[in-house]
């Protein structure tokens, strides 16, 4: 089942094994416009799939961002529940990506998944937020500070909405 109520976390991106502990350096837009780019690539998705636009959250966008902060260094997708408290919506998704694609390229890639594709057009959801955060290329499973060169972006999309009746 793709989505549930709130309480566990539902379809996930790839496992995250396989990456490595250095990469080479990438050439990526910043955290926030990185962001921006992927939550425009699925609302025009959505749109090109007769699928209502998602709204921003910024609420969803901050749980994004703290969900994103876990995928360097990790091996699985973590499991941790999703937010109970960015609106009374009871259905939820998330899809996630550790990579060194562009924007448009991760939501191919989710697009082209059999796991993730149905998040991105369930007309169940309303409202989402995206949070991404650099890896570092000297380590990849860590996030890029500062100075680090960046070796490609960990992001997170959280999707929200009412269960559909059964």
């Amino acid at each position: 089942m793709l989505a549930k109520r709130i309480v566990p976390v539902l379809a996930l991106a790839v496992a995250l094994s396989g990456c490595t502990v250095s990469s080479s350096t990438v050439q990526l837009p910043p955290a926030g416009e990185f962001e921006d780019e992927v939550f425009a690539a699925v609302n025009a998705l959505r749109l090109e799939s007769g699928v209502d636009r998602l709204d921003g959250s910024s609420c969803l966008d901050e749980y994004a961002v703290a969900r994103a902060a876990l995928l360097p260094g990790a091996v699985d997708v973590p499991r941790q529940d999703l937010p109970a408290d960015c609106g009374d919506y009871d259905y939820a998704g998330e899809n996630v990506s550790r990579s060194d694609q562009l924007p448009a390229e991760v939501v191919e890639t989710w697009a082209g998944n059999e796991g993730q594709y149905p998040n991105l057009i369930d007309p169940a959801f309303e409202v989402a937020g995206v949070g991404c955060v650099p890896v570092a290329a000297r380590d990849n499973t860590e996030i890029a500070e500062g100075d680090d060169e960046v070796g490609g972006m960990a992001c997170s999309m959280i999707f929200m909405g009412y269960a559909p009746d059964a």
